[in-house]
This record gives C-alpha cells, sequence and structure tokens, in this order.
C-alpha cells in the first residue's frame, strides 16, 4: 500500500527502477562471450545477436592463466569421468563426495590449518562463515569500508551488529574495537588483497590489534592466493599472520571454481553446523574440485608463478605511471587506471576495445563516483605482444587527451 493506502503496482515500480537506471547509464546488462573466457575472447554485442569482436581479455581474475590449462582441463576432466556432473545433494545429506574431502585436505595441507571446507562460491564461503561465528545479537562485526559485498552480506543475515572502519585505518580499526568492548565475540573481516584498489591491508599489525582485544581476524585472500606469499599461500602466510578463519576461492588464482573456509577444527565443525548457506546448498560440482585439486598440483610444481605475476605486474604499472596514468603503487594482478569522471572511464573502455581491448570501467555503485576507473587484471596468459599491444593502446590514448 502507498502512504494514501492505494495499492501499488508492483511491476510498473520494478519497471520504473529500470528505468532511472537506464536514465543514469547504470543499467547492468550480463555479458556474452563466444567460447572459452581466455587471454582472448569474442565480445558479442547485444547478449547474442549483434556484432562479434576479438579481444584480448584484461577483465579475467585467472590471475596465474590456469583456466585453460591443459593440466588443470584434465583434472576436471576425471573428477567429471569418476563422480558424474553434479553432487546430487548437500553435504550432509548425500551430496559429499571424496573428491570435495580431497580438496579440502589438500588446502590445509596447502594452508598449515587444521581443515577446510569447500562451497560452491567465495561469496557462499563469506555467508557460511559469518552467519555461523556471529551467532548472537551480543555479537559484533568491525569490517572494512571497502570490503567485498559478500562480507557484507554474511553480516547482515548474522545476528550481529556492523561496524564499519575506515579503509586500511589502524586508528579507526582501534577506536571501534574500543566502542565494541561490552560485546560478547568480536570478529574483524579484512582483505589481504582488496578487490578494486589491488591494495594489501596491513595484516600483521591488524592481527597484533586484534590480538591485544581478543578479536576474531577473519581474512579474506581471494585475490592473494597463487599471487603472493610462498608458493602463492597468500598474504597471511608470507607475513605469518594466523588468523581465526581465512576465506579464499578457488575461481581467481587457481583457475576453477569454488569457495573455501580454513581455520581451526573447532571454526570448521561450526560452520558445517551454523553455516545455514553450506547447510542448505547443493555440494559443488565434481569437475570444480578435480580442477583445483590439479591447480595446486601446478602451484607446487611451478613455485615461481607467484614472482612471474608480480614482475608482469610490475611492468605494466611502470610502463602506464611513465605515460602519466594514475596507477597505484602495488603488487597485485589488479591494476586500477584512476580516472574519476564517470563518462570519461566509459569513453576509455570504449576507445581500448576499438583497439582490440576488452578493460570494462568501474563506476557506481562498485566504486565511489569520483572513483570511476579501468581495472586492468594482467594474466600469466598474457603474451609479451600482448602487454606491448596495451601499452601501446594507453599511449595512443594518452596522446589523444593531450
Amino acid at each position: 500500500m502507498s502512504s494514501h493506502g492505494a495499492a501499488v503496482d508492483p511491476w510498473a515500480e520494478m519497471a520504473d527502477e529500470l528505468a532511472e537506471l537506464k536514465d543514469q547509464k547504470r543499467l547492468r546488462q550480463r555479458s556474452l562471450i563466444d567460447g572459452k573466457a581466455g587471454r582472448q575472447v569474442v565480445w558479442v554485442d547485444g547478449q547474442g545477436g549483434g556484432r562479434r569482436h576479438k579481444l584480448i581479455n584484461w577483465a579475467s581474475n585467472d590471475y596465474a592463466g590456469l583456466a585453460q590449462d591443459r593440466r588443470v582441463i584434465n583434472g576436471a576432466a576425471r573428477a567429471l569421468r569418476s563422480y558424474g556432473a553434479g553432487a546430487t545433494g548437500s553435504r550432509l545429506l548425500g551430496g559429499g563426495l571424496r573428491c570435495h574431502r580431497r580438496l579440502e585436505q589438500r588446502l590445509a595441507q596447502w594452508l598449515g590449518v587444521d581443515d577446510c571446507l569447500v562451497t560452491t562460491t567465495g561469496y557462499q564461503a563469506n555467508l557460511a562463515l559469518l552467519v555461523a561465528l556471529a551467532n548472537s545479537s551480543e555479537d559484533v562485526v568491525i569490517v572494512d569500508r571497502l570490503a567485498h559485498a559478500s562480507t557484507y552480506d554474511g553480516i547482515r543475515l548474522s545476528a550481529a551488529s556492523l561496524l564499519r572502519f575506515a579503509h586500511n585505518d589502524l586508528e579507526d580499526l582501534e577506536r571501534k574495537l574500543a566502542l565494541s568492548v561490552a560485546s560478547r565475540r568480536r570478529l574483524v573481516c579484512v582483505e589481504s588483497v582488496y578487490s578494486m584498489d589491488g591494495d594489501e591491508a596491513p595484516l600483521r599489525a591488524i592481527a597484533e590489534i586484534c590480538a591485544r582485544h581478543q578479536a576474531l581476524l577473519v581474512v579474506d585472500e581471494d585475490h592473494a592466493l597463487g599471487v603472493l606469499g610462498p608458493g602463492g599461500r597468500g598474504l597471511c602466510a608470507e607475513l605469518g599472520v594466523q588468523p581465526a578463519a581465512l576465506v579464499g576461492t578457488c575461481s581467481k588464482g587457481l583457475g576453477a571454481q569454488g569457495g573455501f573456509i580454513a581455520a581451526s577444527q573447532t571454526v570448521v565443525d561450526l560452520v558445517v553446523n551454523r553455516g545455514r548457506s553450506f547447510i542448505f546448498s547443493t555440494a559443488p560440482v565434481p569437475a570444480a574440485m578435480g580442477a583445483a585439486v590439479a591447480a595446486l598440483d601446478v602451484l607446487r610444481r611451478e613455485p615461481d608463478i607467484p614472482e612471474r605475476i608480480q614482475a608482469q605486474s610490475a611492468q605494466l604499472r611502470a610502463a602506464l605511471a611513465e605515460q602519466g596514468w594514475s596507477v597505484p603503487a602495488g603488487r597485485s594482478a589488479i591494476i586500477p587506471v584512476l580516472v574519476g569522471d564517470e563518462q570519461r572511464s566509459l569513453d576509455l573502455a570504449l576507445a581500448l576495445r576499438q583497439a582490440g581491448h576488452y578493460a570494462p570501467a568501474i563506476r557506481p555503485p562498485t566504486v565511489p563516483a569520483a572513483g570511476c576507473r579501468l581495472r586492468l587484471n594482467p594474466s600469466l596468459a598474457h603474451t609479451k605482444a600482448d602487454l606491448r599491444r596495451l601499452i601501446a593502446a594507453f599511449a595512443e590514448l594518452q596522446t589523444s587527451r593531450s
């Protein structure tokens, strides 16, 4: 009912919402890639009915280039043949297969924790963990302002109160912990590498603050695994930080699919019993489990993969900065080219596409209005020629801008 008591047409309201987004040029649509989502993609306009464009893909999360690696594909194929196309049930009701447990054991061994719990996505892992750990109205979750949407959604689904602290601001974190001293259980949620800026959290200092305040530290390592740390084990492993729980994904540095929680046996058991998004979801498909195990084998055999990713990222950052683009320093495979103006970011993305590169504009609501950017994700699947072409395309754009 409206404020005047008259019935409101829900379909008209939804149509109005979409029309408003369209007027703002913020109406999102599904993209369509014809064929593999590798270093080179065939982009199809109009969700399937338009022109086809062959583009070098700079938007992929496949940092180590493993998604199209024959060894990883063979691992998926073996699991598919052995276990079938689907798990057919939840982990607690007949869908728990040996391939799930095998990946959990391999991840636990790799990360040096008691146990792991695999989930269908990294998003689901955050939901399950936060609902399980923050299960009382007396709990508080203190989260970095730039944390992923799945972290915020997990907090909203939990019983806890939410406090935000300014991005990577240790003093503000201390203030929020002081405000919540009377709480039953306090969680601090951060990412080791942030998805839009590619910057790193000061994890060692955050861990020390959490220990001093007896707060539980949860670290999302989605964008660090395979990229940072010894053998690609992430920033926690590099710095010797042991969080109460580590959330990860197999869909980025490992080139596969699925999420996981790595923690003590107590935390994992609590998620199995309290994590609703885990309990009530069909288990991950076997092929994804086989692919992830194979990817871990590749990382073990090629321990220099993180160094190669970082070197490639450093080369691209340096070249763009030398041209005068606003590119923050960093080691990750996420390289934001800060533009500021929304229309300018769209124009640059279009110009790059016309030059044969897919590098989409990132704009509100994903980032603030003044923080519009292009986000480049170089991958080990890219060739040296790909990087040279991209650098040349940016040089041409800078010349035309001048």
